[in-house]
């Protein structure tokens, strides 16, 4: 308990928020019948003073604010605390767990029984939840905000995350040297450039990041500097996303090199991720 009130006031010291005046948006009290915990980029220490405040609300209570919208299996409230955005995000218990249970079902080959392509296996929205509840705070009911996390398996969650990003550095590096081939320049910069991002995505997830806003991709790496091969990668991105771009397309050349070290970048960083 003690090391759940310290994170809580640390991070509501960041946001600069008093968690009464938060839960006061939508009249939550101990009473709740609910696991209430702030979550979001501002929690991750990724956001900015402008950035939206996300709490999360997983039980059998209801939204009881005026702008509510549904999106699957989420119910949104969505309030103004001065100039902030504070979005409520509500799940019901079951939902919960019929979400943790398809995770633990998932596989990462392709002898899937569903036979769903491997990137369709999860949305967005409940890998989004999941990574939310693994990076939580609570605000109140501290142990069963506990026994929510507890019910996902997130290492799981970071293999198949990595998995699909693999599968997405294969068909990027076959775009790539196909128009290198041909000779097709600015798409193949373009492919080149995807395909930078993809090989950060997926040594974060490699290192057990869940979070898939690509926004943040750097930052997670940044997160994981001690950890492995992480710094280079990190040092290799930058230097291979931002060279001098006019002389890139103009000489085919020079595309040719800087296509290639992004290739080699991506055969070695999969090679780490396999072992």
């Amino acid at each position: 308990m003690k090391n759940s009130d310290s994170r809580r006031h640390e991070v509501l010291e960041r946001l600069g928020v008093r968690a009464e005046d938060l839960l006061a948006l939508e009249g939550i009290g101990p009473s709740i019948d609910a696991s209430v915990f702030l979550s979001g980029s501002l929690v991750e220490g990724m956001g900015n003073q402008s950035s939206d405040i996300d709490v999360f609300v997983v039980g059998e209570a209801k939204p009881t604010g005026e702008n509510i919208h549904v999106a699957g299996d989420a119910v949104f409230s969505v309030h103004m605390h001065g100039k902030r955005r504070v979005d409520f995000e509500y799940w019901r218990d079951g939902a919960a767990l019929a979400l943790a249970e398809k995770l633990d079902a998932l596989t990462t080959t392709d002898e899937g029984s569903d036979n769903v392509l491997m990137e369709k296996r999860l949305t967005d929205e409940e890998i989004a939840f999941m990574h939310r509840v693994r990076t939580g705070v609570p605000l109140l009911h501290d142990e069963r905000f506990d026994r929510l996390r507890s019910r996902f398996e997130f290492a799981r969650l970071s293999a198949y995350l990595t998995e699909v990003k693999l599968r997405e550095i294969d068909d990027a590096v076959e775009d790539v040297c196909g128009m290198m081939d041909d000779g097709d320049v600015d798409v193949g910069l373009m492919r080149a450039r995807d395909l930078l991002n993809v090989v950060c995505d997926a040594y974060g997830h490699h290192l057990g990041s869940t979070n898939i806003r690509r926004k943040w991709r750097t930052k997670v790496l940044e997160a994981y500097r001690s950890r492995d091969h992480a710094d280079e990668v990190l040092g290799r991105f930058w230097e291979l996303q931002f060279p001098d771009g006019s002389t890139v397309r103009a000489d085919r050349e020079a595309y040719r090199a800087y296509a290639e070290r992004c290739v080699r970048l991506a055969n070695k960083v999969t090679d780490w991720i396999l072992g």
